[in-house]
């Protein structure tokens, strides 16, 4: 206790605000109570399970550390609170400057923003676990390792279809058509089952011009002679059409248009990209979010590797991919050497059994094989002729085939996908500059509630809030009535207009007319000032916004007009919103003085 006393005697002596405010005892407090959300955070995702289902980047918020969060921000503030009014400046008459009583504002904005921002600790403790635990290093060589052995893992059989073959170049630069419609059949073709493949070259159109919903007009050539495109692609202010030209022949490269892992070129997962790559359009792609260059780059890697015919390095792969399966508790009855055999068919590696892609299979028998006699009953409903819906899942198509050659065996590859999802999101999460804004504002928020009940009092502050719900329902009042009366179409203007307009009066009287009407009415207003002051400038932000979009409507292309709070984005327009709370509050304290100083 005398050191406890000592300190305190020092600080009233010295630095009379820091002691006033309490601010180094709630600080002391706070930081082992950071610390121990910080260990939370650290120790919460040692076992990989916890990374199998959900968005574990938002754990904290769906558990029940949020609650216990609020409970000790709850119970810090408010014994910070009663031991801070224990003492009150004003009060005992002590000589405050305009410096001090910002200080005092900035002392309760830095003891709240410490009080409730237990998150940030414990989600710096959860990164800097995730970044020892799988260091970029080891997670580039794993989902090397998986996106190599899960051309094996076959759960589906589209992937190892001809037409998505990618590698050589040639692959890449033709277009593989499988629409019965387009196939000319007199012209060298793949045909399996009840399906048929035709590989095409392609030309392209480029289109810069844009329509009045600013998209892009179609190519006035093949819009003429009603060519349909095989796909597009946007790059930059450009979109590229593309139509088929010729058929090629690939013989060369291509035996037989039987399942095959040498058609395998879609990535299970792209790291960093905090995405898994488990979409696919043939139609359209933006090289910004999907790069098809990957496909080539794994479809080649894969052929290389069947080409080389080594059964040991295959089952490396296979053995490695089991490994890292084990150490994420991803759940599977597969081993090495029987994965190995259902793999392994040297002739043209064909895909000849599946493996099943969850662990409840047995349980739900419908989910594979599919429902068959559900299919051709959709089917005739839509079409005209029942031969041909009884053809669309005849038992010959690669449908029937797919369906009747299952294993017993599991892999749960859904679970696998949102572990490296979690992963890999979690090392790229900025956490801070997501968050950081909703943790200010309260703390801003609160911190200017306690300063206007510190420089007023109850009473002062009991009235402001009745006196602004009597404003808010006259406001509203008015607006109904201007919008019944006058005209609906521009009461968000008249409403807008008229609150700008009493803000300004509210404003106004404190600062240019400080001994208009009573004590308690100045104060009224000087704590509608301190807690509105930011809402009515973002109100003015919001008016001027008002006015640009409206005067754009005539303009075609939207994208040209300049809006402001659009342009200023709602990360910036938080920051210049704060600081322009600061900079009032710091400007302001010379009128609440002036107020203050008043007789009663």
């Amino acid at each position: 206790m005398n050191f406890i006393n000592k300190i305190n005697k020092y600080l009233i002596e010295r630095f009379p605000t820091i002691w006033n405010t309490k601010i180094v005892w709630i600080l002391l407090i706070c930081l082992p109570i950071h610390g121990l959300f910080f260990l939370i955070g650290y120790f919460s995702h040692t076992n990989p399970q916890t990374f199998h289902y959900g968005y574990t980047a938002s754990d904290y918020f769906n558990s029940g550390m949020i609650l216990v969060h609020i409970i000790i921000s709850l119970l810090m503030i408010t014994g910070w609170l009663v031991a801070m009014f224990k003492n009150n400046a004003f009060k005992n008459f002590y000589p405050v400057s305009r410096t001090q009583l910002f200080g005092q504002f900035l002392c309760y904005f830095i003891i709240i923003f410490c009080s409730v921002s237990f998150y940030f600790s414990y989600m710096f403790g959860f990164k800097l676990f995730i970044t020892k635990e799988y260091p970029d290093d080891l997670m580039i060589k794993n989902v090397a390792i998986i996106n190599k052995a899960n051309a094996f893992l076959s759960t589906d059989y589209q992937p190892y279809q001809l037409s998505q073959r990618k590698y050589p170049q040639i692959f890449e630069e033709l277009h593989c058509e499988t629409n019965s419609d387009y196939i000319d059949y007199s012209k060298n073709h793949y045909a399996i089952r009840n399906e048929v493949y035709q590989f095409y070259s392609l030309y392209q159109k480029a289109v810069t011009q844009k329509n009045e919903y600013n998209e892009f007009l179609y190519p006035e050539e093949e819009q003429k002679k009603n060519i349909d495109f095989v796909r597009y692609q946007v790059r930059n202010d450009t979109c590229f059409y593309f139509y088929r030209k010729e058929v090629v022949d690939v013989s060369e490269y291509v035996k037989n248009a039987e399942l095959s892992y040498y058609n395998f070129s879609r990535p299970f997962y792209t790291l960093s990209s905090g995405t898994s790559s488990n979409r696919y359009d043939s139609y359209y792609y933006n090289e910004t979010y999907y790069p098809p260059q990957n496909d080539a780059q794994l479809n080649q890697q894969i052929i290389e590797l069947l080409d080389r015919n080594n059964p040991e390095e295959i089952k490396q792969i296979l053995d490695d991919f089991l490994n890292i399966s084990k150490q994420l508790k991803i759940k599977t009855n597969l081993n090495t050497n029987d994965w190995f055999k259902i793999v392994y068919h040297p002739d043209n590696f064909e895909v000849k059994q599946f493996i099943y892609n969850n662990f409840n299979f047995d349980l739900n028998p419908s989910y594979y094989p599919y429902d068959a006699e559900a299919v051709v009953e959709a089917a005739t409903a839509n079409a005209s002729d029942a031969v041909i819906a009884e053809e669309t899942v005849s038992r010959n198509s690669t449908y029937y085939f797919f369906k009747n050659n299952h294993t017993n065996y599991f892999y749960e590859t859904g679970t696998l996908k949102n572990t490296l999802l979690n992963i890999d999101s979690m090392k790229n999460y900025d956490f801070i500059s997501q968050n950081i804004h909703i943790y200010l504002w309260m703390s801003f928020i609160l911190s200017a509630l306690i300063f206007s009940f510190r420089v007023t009092n109850l009473r002062t502050v009991i009235f402001t809030g009745i006196t602004t719900g009597v404003l808010s329902l006259l406001v509203g009042l008015i607006s109904l009535m201007y919008s019944l009366s006058v005209s609906s179409y521009n009461v968000e203007y008249f409403t807008s207009y008229f609150i700008l307009a009493l803000g300004f009066v509210i404003l106004s009287i404190p600062i240019f007319m400080p001994k208009s009407g009573s004590k308690l009415f100045r104060g009224i207003l000087i704590n509608m000032s301190i807690l509105g002051f930011v809402p009515y400038v973002f109100l003015i932000l919001g008016i001027i916004t008002m006015h640009q979009k409206d005067a754009c409507t005539e303009i075609y292309n939207y994208s040209d007009c300049f809006i402001l709070l659009d342009w200023l984005d709602i990360i910036p327009t938080s920051w210049i919103l704060l600081t322009t709370g600061f900079i009032f509050l710091l400007i302001y304290t010379s009128v609440i003085k002036k107020w203050r100083a008043l007789p009663e």
